[in-house]
């Protein structure tokens, strides 16, 4: 441990116990990894100051357009502003966003130069750290309310396994995801037995722990992610018996784990018959047919950095309106009374929808009451039954007012097509720049992976959860990535 820090300047090594900090905590608390965030700027400004005298590292600067591009989603927020209605709550997202300037500033001006390959591995063992002692931490508290306390099993699960502290299923899982597949490069190229030991128990642990989150894209990403591991082992650096032995491990763990939490699928195979039935849809579909009028609309500078809230509701509402006047009229019926009935008779269905609180599921007891009293009430059974899943859904969207659940559209709605394509230079750029380079760097491609495939189904960089883990971490990866490019361009 020590050694780590042999012949490191003063800001060089609270810099570094800053990032090894910073990792540990964010599967923790956001306001503790806002603290990180802020701890790393201030010291990267010190460090500038007195002990750089404000001399740059050449290859940082050489690369200093790639940093200055991944600064511009946070400019693009604050161009927005420009035409936006919502003033209080645009300036709010502009500061959101200062992940997206703050930490490529900092991994600009400061001298990286220190942070060789092992360095790097501490502050990602530091994450592995932080998400075991997080998960343990919290199924030692689990298993004392179920032993004890006579819980049912479902305290294992989800939210209620995160009594220490909520953090949402998307987002812990995607820092497990990225410890997992740390934990596989690590067993995969280390030598000691030891550190292979430590690495294949941390993996089987957070194996479990994706399980027990019970989220749909995060149990994906995980299969997904084991298969390119894999794959690439045993293919691209043709480390046949690595990668079989590995991919033996995987798939015994896999299977283990599916065979004792069977449940942990139900989320996902409840989505395919959704989408899949005659008459239901799965929510995020109802959600996108209710915004996408704003994408084809406001496709070119969006509708402002603070309106986006507002005017997705809108669009909701539209789509409301749009479902219900589908409705179709018995004959004879009088309009006004129509109308009337047509409300009650969707309110009637809402309550009976009622999955507990205020959240709304189709389910056979309203499909039975649509059924026997549509006419009673002034509709034809035939057009209720079309919309009401929809309807459902859209309400829920309405009441919770629920972001579109797809980074890519949350910011082209937001700031347009500029920020889309800002937004999908995060990922592009360092995968041409590997390609062209030639230096791959695996744990990159699957961090990238992992956020690029959970953004399709959630928001996340509306969240410091999200914000802080992604900007963090992908300057610490691009960092080290440009470093390696340039020693390899010298060696040539």
């Amino acid at each position: 441990m020590t050694k780590m820090f042999t012949s490191l300047k003063p800001f060089q090594t609270a810099e570094l116990i800053i990032m090894l900090a910073l990792a540990f905590v964010i599967p923790f608390h956001w306001l503790a990894a806002q603290y990180g965030e802020v701890a790393l700027v201030a010291c990267a400004v010190l460090k500038v100051v007195f002990e750089q005298k404000f001399k740059f590292n050449p290859t940082q600067m050489k690369w200093k357009w790639v940093y200055l591009v991944f600064m511009a989603t946070w400019l693009a927020y604050l161009i927005g502003m420009i035409h936006t209605e919502n003033v209080d709550e645009g300036w709010f997202e502009v500061s959101k966003k200062l992940g997206f300037l703050l930490f490529p500033l900092a991994f600009l001006i400061s001298d990286m130069s220190y942070l060789t390959k092992d360095r790097i591995r501490a502050v990602f063992y530091a994450l592995v750290a932080g998400t075991l002692v997080f998960f343990l931490a919290n199924v030692l508290w689990a298993s004392y309310d179920v032993i004890v306390l006579k819980y049912t099993t479902e305290r294992f699960f989800d939210d209620e396994l995160m009594k220490l502290y909520y953090v949402h299923h998307t987002y812990m899982s995607m820092y497990v995801l990225l410890a997992f597949a740390f934990c596989f490069v690590e067993f995969c190229n280390q030598k000691s037995l030891k550190i292979k030991i430590i690495n294949a128990t941390a993996m089987l642990l957070m194996v479990v722990f994706v399980f027990l989150l019970d989220s749909r894209a995060g149990i994906l990403t995980l299969l997904v992610e084991i298969i390119v591991l894999w794959f690439y082992y045993t293919f691209i650096l043709n480390k046949k018996k690595i990668g079989v032995i590995s991919g033996i491990a995987a798939v015994v763990i896999l299977v283990a784990v599916v065979f004792a939490l069977p449940g942990c699928f139900s989320r996902i195979t409840d989505t395919v018959k959704n989408v899949t039935s005659e008459k239901k849809t799965d929510r995020r579909l109802v959600q996108f047919a209710g915004y996408k009028s704003l994408l084809k609309d406001k496709w070119l500078f969006g509708v402002g950095s603070g309106d986006r809230n507002d005017e997705t509701l809108k669009s909701y509402k539209k789509h409301e309106e749009e479902l219900i006047s589908s409705v179709v009229p018995i004959q004879g019926i009088d309009k006004e009374e129509f109308a009337v009935k047509r409300t009650a008779l969707l309110d009637t269905i809402c309550q009976l929808a009622s999955l507990g609180g205020n959240w709304n599921g189709p389910n056979d007891k309203a499909e039975d009451f649509i059924k026997d009293n549509a006419e009673t009430y002034g509709c034809t059974a035939e057009s209720v039954l079309d919309i009401y899943c929809k309807y459902i859904y859209i309400k829920n969207a309405l009441f919770f007012e629920l972001d579109s659940h797809n980074q890519f559209f949350d910011t082209m709605i937001s700031i347009g097509i500029v920020g889309l394509l800002l937004l999908l230079a995060y990922f592009v750029i360092p995968v041409v720049l590997m390609i062209k380079h030639r230096k791959f760097d695996v744990t990159y491609l699957i961090f990238l992976m992992i956020i690029a495939f959970n953004a399709l189904f959630e928001s996340v960089f509306e969240t410091q959860v999200g914000i802080i883990f992604f900007n963090f971490f992908n300057m610490l990866l691009f960092t080290s990535l440009i470093f390696n490019v340039q020693s390899y361009s010298k060696s040539r």
